[in-house]
């Protein structure tokens, strides 16, 4: 099939798209809070209580939560519109974060906040990459989603320094995980306002 025959926007067309700066922002947003939890993640988890070898095995059912999480949403993007299943999603750390600091953390809370944090966390690129191609269409969708993974790229470079820096200034991961709060409700929020997928 000819690239002129297939639906979808042109490059242009996509720059002009709100749809599609909504879905490149959260992705952004999201990830680099994303990124600066899982690279400090054992630290956080120890910070919250946890002692360093309860922290590793716990380390290791996050990968299985994430494992589970690409599975979960592929099914239930092929089933439901992806602006309810990615905001839901996103949100969904906005609950997982605030059980990690200290004070409130007990050893449930912190189990059951990094099993919800690594679901999550295994969804965020697939969500980003369902989304691009329902709004943008497959006409140009690699230059157009090469511009989405620009974002992923710079989230991977920013939410490892966002994290150190947290750290450092505050002496607590408290900051880092309230600001992930913070900016998961956000991002979740324009993935909710997302309209109809385009004809």
């Amino acid at each position: 099939v000819a690239r002129d025959d297939l639906p979808g926007l042109t490059v242009a067309e996509a720059l002009r798209d709100s749809s599609l700066w909504r879905v490149a922002i959260a992705t952004l947003l999201i990830l680099a809070i994303t990124i600066a939890v899982t690279v400090h993640q054992f630290p956080i988890i120890v910070d919250a209580g946890m002692s360093r070898g309860e922290a590793a095995w716990i380390g290791s059912l996050v990968g299985i939560a994430g494992i589970v999480g690409k599975l979960t949403t592929g099914w239930l993007l092929d089933r439901y519109h992806a602006r309810w299943i990615g905001g839901i999603t996103l949100a969904s750390t906005a609950i997982a974060y605030p059980l990690l600091i200290k004070g409130v953390s007990t050893p449930p809370l912190i189990i059951l906040a990094m099993m919800v944090s690594g679901y999550a966390a295994g969804t965020k690129i697939q969500i980003c990459n369902y989304l691009t191609a329902r709004y943008a269409g497959l006409r140009n969708f690699g230059t157009i989603f090469g511009f989405m993974a620009s974002m992923i790229a710079l989230a991977g470079a920013i939410g490892p320094i966002i994290g150190g820096i947290a750290y450092h200034q505050s002496g607590s991961y408290a900051p880092l995980l309230w600001g992930g709060t913070v900016i998961s409700l956000v991002s979740a929020a324009l993935i909710f306002s997302l309209g109809r997928y385009p004809e």
